[in-house]
């Protein structure tokens, strides 16, 4: 992989509700090293007022942990997968979302910005013959 993968990343993966055993929705947390994290600080011009907004792309390399969302969800421990609505921090963390006052996953995302998102487009880019990885957006 190229110099540029350096970053350690923290991926809050979660299980919906209706993917789980007791109904409930669940959060399963994986730090992952060696992965490309970018974040571009935007500015939109509207009529009246400007808008400043944080676009985010990262990258994990190829991985044999790496499930698709119906495998994860029925067998998630020690693997990961990417899904629309997940959490990305810049770093390793070590909390928990709970759903628990203070440990939700708004409050979480909140307390990290600006070195966190929610991922809003996923990627697997793992078929090409180099630098295979999978591409989160946010």
């Amino acid at each position: 992989m190229n110099d540029n993968y350096c970053h350690t990343i923290t991926l809050y993966n979660r299980i919906r509700a209706a993917d789980s055993a007791d109904r409930k929705e669940h959060w399963k947390r994986t730090v992952l090293h060696g992965c490309f994290w970018k974040s571009v600080i935007g500015t939109g011009y509207s009529d009246t007022q400007a808008n400043v907004q944080n676009t985010y792309v990262v990258r994990i390399p190829r991985d044999e942990r790496y499930l698709s969302y119906l495998q994860y969800a029925k067998m998630s421990d020690g693997a990961f997968t990417v899904s629309q609505g997940d959490i990305v921090i810049r770093g390793a963390c070590t909390e928990e979302i709970t759903g628990e006052n203070g440990q939700t996953a708004a409050q979480l995302l909140n307390r990290y910005k600006p070195e966190a998102f929610k991922v809003t487009a996923f990627s697997d880019n793992t078929a090409f013959r180099f630098a295979k990885h999978y591409r989160l957006g946010g």
